[in-house]
């Protein structure tokens, strides 16, 4: 596990996310724009988000440029 800045073009959702949490997206950035980016998003070592989608959308339509990040390389395809 190792944390690592990445920019938002290097990420990508995961395709079979089973949530859906667009209603979330404007309360997480009201939260990010009073508290910062506190929880990183969570990738595996193909830049695939596992966790953190939605700050994912927030940071997205907040114009960042990168975000911080927990990378991991220990876990299966199950």
């Amino acid at each position: 596990m190792y944390i690592v800045d990445k920019s938002l073009a290097e990420l990508s959702p995961y395709e079979n996310n089973p949530r859906n949490n667009d209603n979330a997206v404007d309360a997480v950035a009201n939260s990010i724009k009073e508290f910062g980016f506190k929880v990183p998003i969570v990738i595996d070592s193909a830049g695939v988000i596992v966790t953190g989608h939605t700050s994912f959308k927030v940071a997205q339509r907040l114009g960042l440029d990168t975000v911080s990040c927990i990378g991991t390389d220990d876990l299966s395809p199950a």
